[in-house]
């Protein structure tokens, strides 16, 4: 994706701190039923994969910015990366223990998001997880600032991001998309004053 080209090398930096006890939390719900291998969609540098990748778990990310994918190798070398759709996934079924994507179905059209969340549950084995990090809405009256500067964050992002965020939480977030792929996603942490959810499908 060429909107990654400048500004992949900025992403760790810019928004690694902020995801990294999210990314933890991830990673510590995995631990507890110790997956043989875990798969993370739209990795985007590797940030969630190598927490994963450390604790222990091995770890393939995937994402479709060759970008992001070299920043991701370069600095975690202990995950591997392929370069691939996540929607359309060259991995066969039942292959994976578990599978996690943190942060991207909110900047998919929704018709690719309900793909990704299907092409999920098709590579990970029927007791195996699914875990799923990103946006939805707080409690009234809970965030608003954070709520201005998550909108606000999302709107540099790009024009075609930003449409498909304001779509997305239109629809209502994470709940609704997950339901309309046909999984139950149970929300067992929040973050950032609740405007994001970690949910663990069932």
């Amino acid at each position: 994706m060429p909107e990654y080209a400048k500004t992949a090398s900025l992403y760790d930096p810019l928004i690694g701190p902020a995801l990294s006890p999210i990314h933890k939390a991830m990673v510590d719900i995995l631990t507890l039923h110790a997956p043989d291998n875990l798969l993370d969609l739209c990795c985007g540098t590797g940030l969630l994969a190598g927490q994963a990748a450390r604790s222990g778990i091995t770890t393939l990310g995937v994402d479709i910015s060759p970008h992001m994918l070299r920043v991701a190798r370069n600095k975690r070398p202990t995950a591997a990366f392929l370069r691939a759709d996540a929607a359309a996934l060259p991995l066969p079924d039942n292959a994976f223990d578990a599978a996690a994507i943190s942060f991207a179905l909110h900047e998919k059209p929704m018709a690719t998001a309900r793909a990704i969340l299907t092409e999920m549950r098709r590579v990970v084995r029927k007791d195996g997880q699914i875990i799923v990090a990103d946006y939805q809405w707080p409690a009234p009256g809970k965030g608003f600032f954070t709520g201005k500067v998550i909108s606000l964050i999302e709107r540099l992002a790009g024009q075609e991001h930003h449409a498909c965020f304001r779509q997305y939480m239109e629809e209502g977030g994470a709940v609704p998309l997950l339901s309309r792929a046909g999984l139950t996603g149970k929300c067992v942490r929040r973050f950032m004053h609740g405007w994001v959810g970690l949910y663990v499908v069932a």
